[in-house]
């Protein structure tokens, strides 16, 4: 290895192992957002945007997280009952049913700068703060499909958290805005 090349990899390790530990401790926060019950099998998806830095900054992440077949046929089948008993995760145990309600949360407040949405959307909840995090076009899509369909379940937890379950296609969606 040339001397020039040393010195670059030695200048630039610091910055690439602190990329490398912030990935994966976002994970492991997203991981632990659901109970273990739920059998996540993995994060397909983890998109954040922070701007700021420590406890006044302006954040706000969406991930998408695979469930395992049978994880997703006990949610199903258990429903809301089921779902409020199982220990563990970061969300409180008051779950609900989807469709989510037509209100300034779901919607947006017509006064902001967007103006309400006509439906509720996963990005009224993203942009609350005016610093929405970019997601997938087909997995904001399917989730705001889902908002607004019965047959699917969300929860929430501190600092803004959000987690929808939609037993049919074996996912959940963790979101936040804070």
């Amino acid at each position: 290895m040339s001397r020039r090349n040393l010195i670059l990899l030695l200048l630039f390790s610091p910055f690439i192992a602190w990329a490398l530990l912030d990935v994966f401790a976002a994970r492991r926060e997203i991981w632990r957002t659901l109970p273990d019950t739920f059998e996540a099998t993995r994060v397909g998806y983890i998109g954040r945007f922070a701007n700021g830095f420590g406890p006044g900054a302006n954040e706000s992440g969406f991930a998408v997280i695979d469930l395992s077949e049978a994880g997703a046929a006990q949610i199903a089948k258990g429903g809301i009952p089921w779902l409020n008993a199982q220990p563990g995760g970061r969300l409180w145990p008051d779950w609900f049913a989807t469709p989510v309600p037509r209100d300034e949360f779901w919607m947006g407040r017509p006064d902001s700068a967007m103006g309400a949405s006509p439906d509720p959307t996963v990005r009224a909840v993203l942009d609350r703060y005016g610093h929405g995090v970019d997601v997938p076009a087909k997995h904001e899509t399917a989730l705001n499909a889902a908002l607004n369909a019965p047959g699917s379940f969300y929860a929430f937890g501190p600092g803004g958290l959000v987690a929808v379950i939609v037993p049919t296609t074996r996912r959940a969606y963790v979101f936040y805005a804070g």
